[in-house]
Order: C-alpha cells, then structure tokens, then sequence
C-alpha cells in the first residue's frame, strides 16, 4: 500500500522498513500481486511482546532443494537439503560459515 502512495518506491519503502528490496519482488511473484492487477492487503497488528521478526520468517520460504535450519538464539539459516542440521548448527555457532 505504501508504494503505491505519490513518490513513493518500492525500494525506498524495503529501506524504511530494513527488508531487502528484492525480497519485495519475490513476495508479488509469490503471492500473485501483479502490477497492473490490484492487491487486497490488510493491516496486520502484532502483540506488544511478539517480535515481527519472529512472525516475518515464518513468510519465508526456502529455495528449492534447500531447508530451514533454525538457530538456538532464534534465527533461522538455510542450508541444502540432506544436511544434518545439528552440524549446520555447529558450523554456524563456530563461526565457521556466516549466518
């Protein structure tokens, strides 16, 4: 909604609210939201003690032949699918591969 208002981007608006630009576009390929065809949005409200990134991720999807490998500390990495996500867990808490 807030891209369509005057003089409004669609990177300017994934810049105000940290999200990655392209994340944006996969979101309207994904969810059916052309251009031209107008999108039926609502506004979402979160509990004050529910963390939106929480409830972002859960929007994510993995790529193809990948799966999600959630952290200890709550984040949530992408590893290729038929890895053992406790090793994922390993090599990331080592500091070995990056988050």
């Amino acid at each position: 909604m807030e891209t369509e208002q005057p003089g409004a981007t669609v990177s300017g608006v994934a810049r105000k609210h940290g999200i990655v630009t392209g994340l944006l576009f996969r979101w309207r390929v994904q969810f059916g939201v052309a251009q031209k065809k107008r999108a039926k949005l609502a506004p979402v409200a979160l509990a004050d003690d529910m963390a939106a990134t929480r409830v972002l991720r859960e929007l994510v999807q993995p790529p193809a032949g990948m799966v999600a490998v959630d952290l200890a500390d709550g984040r949530r990495v992408f590893a290729t699918a038929g890895n053992d996500p406790d090793a994922v867990r390993a090599r990331v808490e080592s500091g070995e591969i990056a988050p």
